[in-house]
Parts: C-alpha cells; sequence; structure tokens
C-alpha cells in the first residue's frame, strides 16, 4: 500500500479542493470496497470513521463488496452508486472509489470530470 486514509491502506489518492471530490484507488485483495469507501469518506470530511453514521445504515457493505469482488473477474467495468452522508459515492469494478458532494455532482457527470481536475 502507498499511502493510508483513516487509517486504511489504499493505492493513491486524489483530491480536486475545486469540486471538493475525491478519487481512491485500493487493493481489493487487501482492503474491502466497504471499508476503502468510508475511510475515503472520512478522510474527505475531515472525521474519524467512527464520527459517520454506519454504512450499514445507507446501504448493505457485505453486498457492495461482494458486488466488486465478482465484477472484478469479468471484462469492462462496473460500478454501484449510493449517498451516504450528503456524497455521492460510486465503487468501480476495477477498484477505484469516487465521492463527490450530493449537491454538486452525481455519479453520472463525475465520469465527465476532466482528469486536470485532480
Amino acid at each position: 500500500m502507498d499511502t493510508t486514509v483513516s487509517g486504511v491502506g489504499v493505492e493513491a489518492v486524489e483530491y480536486c479542493q475545486e469540486c471538493e471530490s475525491v478519487r481512491t484507488q485500493f487493493d481489493q485483495e487487501r482492503t474491502p470496497a466497504s471499508m476503502a469507501s468510508i475511510a475515503t469518506l472520512a478522510d474527505l470530511l475531515g472525521v474519524d470513521p467512527v464520527e459517520l453514521d454506519p454504512l450499514h445504515s445507507t446501504v448493505d457493505p457485505d453486498k457492495v463488496d461482494a458486488f466488486v469482488r465478482a465484477r472484478n473477474r469479468t471484462d469492462g467495468d462496473s460500478h454501484i452508486t449510493f449517498t451516504h452522508e450528503g456524497h455521492a459515492i460510486t465503487v468501480h469494478s476495477y477498484g477505484v472509489i469516487t465521492i463527490t458532494p450530493e449537491h454538486e455532482l452525481t455519479a453520472e457527470n463525475y465520469e465527465g470530470a476532466r482528469d486536470d481536475d485532480f
């Protein structure tokens, strides 16, 4: 692992200060998608993960993890998007999480964000 977010090891983290967003790449073999999601959100908000509402109040963490693991073995990308703590969280099957403020960008137009925004 190259870096950590809220104590969880991830491969890379890129922040877009202007759009208040973050993109995290994580190793699916070492870190469950649900754990990487909540750690990234906590880091973005500048709080400890335990200060956030439990992820299971929004989405079943086990199903998110299983979806990403199952899709990881197929060609192409699939993703799951949910809202937690006022942020749109998109978990891609290739091990990338994007988090944007719910009022700023939706998962669909986040894909249109330019790489130089980060």
